[in-house]
């Protein structure tokens, strides 16, 4: 162990955020082609088709939404979920309304858990409501200005990647929101950048425990059946293989897929040399039968690698969990973030390069 390392707190650092290095979203440059114009055109007509539709939803299942709140033209859609932002009438404070049709019946899981997890790094839910004329449910958030870690970056960074120290940042924050849900018993296993959104002031906020596990009842002997869900490229070999682990290591699932984004948001690609359109069976005999390669490593801090490598462990028993990975030496700074003369975190100076 390094000198250094000895004797540092646990505390999480907490950089002061520099507002004004952090573009606006939606800003089109000015240098845009005439293709991209095109297409930008075209994505605009069809969110516009589906705000039609989904103010015709509201208006007849849920009118006291419709009496007000205005929809405003911002639209995302993730399998049976859509979701947009709404202003109301008369105060013009902004939320997020998150619409889902189950079709069949309801998914009160993400009602259960959600609505119970009060913290500053999980996404605050203010009201439900149903609809028994189509099986639909409406779900109103705080607003995420900046929008989900994928949007932020295509719109306000625009940039695929993320430079080590953005990174550091929003592990940090990322962190956070996993103790706090581990600590009362909750996994989320879909830990991925659409399901992590930025505030105005760019603190990062956990969204979406549709499938989440809430294990709070579970003996600690007990084992733990993983159910067969998530994102393909974040499952982890457990997952995949849907095997019973034990429950000191559920939160180990979290840490996988954590460090699953992490790869993804710094290298631009998945580990074990998974891709987008694999199948199932191709990501559990990629995991199971490649080695972790990371490239240029020499571009990054032996720290960081380290911390990847540890979250990616195949084998559950050799991972490090979401505890350990908070006291992590790259997870609180280092010298690579410490500015000695400053006295400062350099985690925006990225923006200025």
């Amino acid at each position: 162990m390094l000198k250094s390392e000895e004797n540092r707190d646990i505390i999480i650092y907490e950089p002061k955020i520099k507002q004004e290095c952090i573009k606006e979203p939606n800003n089109i440059s000015s240098n845009s082609t005439v293709e991209n114009s095109k297409k930008n055109k075209n994505e605009i007509c069809v969110k516009n088709e589906e705000i039609i539709n989904l103010k015709k939803i509201i208006q007849e299942c849920y009118s006291k939404i419709q009496e007000n709140y205005e929809i405003m033209n911002n639209i995302e859609k993730g399998g049976e979920s859509i979701v947009t932002k709404i202003r109301h009438k008369k105060s013009k404070i902004e939320l997020t309304l998150k619409y889902i049709n189950n079709k069949k019946k309801y998914n009160t899981n993400e009602l259960k858990i959600a609505s119970k997890l009060k913290n500053k790094n999980i996404i605050c839910f203010i009201s439900y409501c149903n609809s028994p004329k189509d099986n639909s449910e409406i779900f109103l958030m705080e607003n995420a200005k900046f929008g989900n870690l994928t949007y932020f970056m295509k719109n306000s960074l625009k940039r695929w990647v993320l430079s080590e120290p953005m990174m550091c940042y929003f592990t940090n924050e990322i962190l956070k929101a996993l103790i706090y849900c581990h600590v009362n018993k909750v996994a989320h296993m879909d830990i991925k950048p659409q399901n992590i959104v930025l505030d105005e002031y760019m603190n990062a906020k956990l969204i979406d425990f549709s499938i989440s596990i809430d294990y709070k009842y579970k003996k600690s002997k007990e084992k733990i059946k993983l159910p067969f869900k998530g994102t393909k490229p974040y499952m982890s070999l457990e997952i995949l293989k849907q095997e019973c682990i034990e429950y000191v290591d559920i939160n180990k699932i979290d840490s996988y897929e954590l460090g699953v984004m992490i790869y993804f948001l710094v290298f631009g690609s998945f580990p074990y040399d998974i891709k987008y359109g694999d199948d199932y069976n191709k990501i559990k005999e990629k995991i199971e039968n490649n080695e972790l390669e990371i490239k240029n490593k020499n571009q990054f801090s032996k720290y960081l690698i380290d911390f990847i490598e540890k979250l990616l462990k195949k084998n559950i028993k050799e991972r490090m969990s979401i505890f350990e990975a908070v006291n992590h030496y790259w997870v609180k700074g280092g010298k690579l973030l410490y500015d000695e003369k400053e006295k400062t975190y350099n985690i925006y100076s990225f923006a200025t390069q």
